[in-house]
């Protein structure tokens, strides 16, 4: 019953992205790169060859390889990005680092959107500030008060502020969908409506949808629903079906260009 949609790794995706990589590559040396895609080319990769990878992390919905050197890979997956163990070399792949040992690891990207910058280290808390990316909700665990200063003052619907990257940073078009169905927060509301309660739903419903998500879909390698995968999602690409916690039917509005989803009986549509 896979959604075939058009959403982008997310922050438990890339997450699971990160955590993969690090444990495919850090400590390794990098001996080749091979680009197979001229949109890549421009990047200087001899800074990298021979280079020790030191860690792999995340930022917002950037999975950042930091190396020895002292330069740090950043890459955005964007729409159809992975990162995935390539052993034939044998996929179509954007490019592929060949690391000490032989083991190949690919850049796959079929829509050709994700991409890659380099960075100085020493540089790259600066160049973090200057892609506008707002704090992590996780896995700090943040407050209802944290969240009310953080998204209180946008004007937009509460759905929509979840995706303002400047106000924090990670969360895209199906995490905003699926916290605020568990929120049991109406995503048409707008911020400056929500009481207490709702930044308390709020703050909760972040990190246990990220949780699960790690947990439901942190496999070999990610199948994206913009490719068929099905999804680990409560109300998101399911317009139409039953809603999980109360039989209704899930329903579709269009905000900032984008679907989102949801049941309006576990999430009513309050009056001002």
């Amino acid at each position: 019953r896979g959604s075939r949609l058009s959403p982008m790794p997310e922050i438990a995706e890339v997450e699971i992205m990160a955590r993969q990589l690090d444990g495919w590559v850090s400590g390794q040396r990098l001996e080749a790169v091979q680009v197979e895609d001229d949109r890549l080319q421009a990047l200087p990769w001899t800074q990298l060859r021979g280079q020790v990878v030191r860690t792999v992390h995340r930022r917002g919905k950037y999975a950042i390889a930091e190396f020895a050197a002292g330069f740090s890979l950043c890459i955005h997956y964007r729409m159809t990005g992975k990162t995935v163990l390539d052993p034939e070399r044998s996929r179509a792949a954007r490019l592929r680092f060949i690391f000490e040992g032989g083991r190949c690891v690919a850049f796959v990207d079929s829509r050709r959107f994700g991409t890659m910058d380099l960075v100085p280290t020493p540089d790259l808390e600066a160049w973090i500030r200057g892609k506008g990316l707002g704090p992590e909700p996780w896995p700090v665990l943040r407050s209802g008060d944290w969240w009310k200063d953080r998204l209180a003052r946008v004007r937009s619907p509460i759905k929509v502020a979840l995706m303002r990257q400047d106000r924090v940073a990670g969360l895209g078009n199906i995490a905003a969908a699926e916290v605020l169905f568990r929120a049991r927060i109406h995503p048409a509301l707008r911020p400056d409506t929500l009481d207490d309660d709702d930044w308390a739903r709020l703050a909760e419903a972040v990190p246990a949808f990220i949780e699960h998500t790690l947990q439901a879909e942190g496999g070999a390698e990610l199948s994206y629903v913009n490719q068929g995968g099905e999804g680990s999602f409560s109300v998101y690409g399911k317009e139409g079906e039953p809603c999980p916690g109360c039989g209704g039917a899930v329903h579709r509005i269009a905000q900032a260009g984008r679907g989102t989803y949801f049941c309006p009986r576990c999430q009513p549509l309050r009056l001002d």
